[in-house]
């Protein structure tokens, strides 16, 4: 009986790690995807100076929480994102409208790749 209680024990500790995990994974990649949104919107009305300094600031959160991530998940997908905000930065500061739009549509999807592959589907598990 004792043998039961500790594996139930280990599945609730398993399970509570996993959904502790999407949670944080999640709630990360929505908060930097608001964040993009809104240097959108500052360098689409024109204000370049104030969307490359939230950039930066977007770019030096990232590596915070890129160390967090990485030991959940794939290093190259975590430093791929952080190379794009780079870009980002760079074509803010360059003032190159349509890189940084591309560049912008494509962090946006990496980070949402990242958020469903986290999720508990099955051609994740497989």
């Amino acid at each position: 009986m004792k043998r039961i209680w500790i594996a139930l024990a280990v599945a609730a500790l398993v399970f509570g790690g996993a959904a502790w995990e999407i949670s944080f994974v999640s709630r990360s990649v929505d908060e930097q995807t608001s964040r993009i949104e809104r240097i959108d919107r500052l360098f689409q009305n024109g204000d370049t100076d104030g969307a490359a300094r939230a950039c930066a600031e977007l770019e030096e959160d990232w590596s915070r929480t890129a160390r967090a991530m990485d030991s959940l998940l794939i290093h190259d997908y975590v430093d791929g994102i952080g190379n794009s905000f780079a870009r980002m930065r760079r074509y803010l500061e360059n003032g190159s409208r349509a890189h940084y739009f591309a560049e912008s549509a494509y962090t946006k999807k990496a980070l949402a790749s990242i958020k469903e592959s986290e999720y508990p589907f099955f051609e994740n598990i497989l």
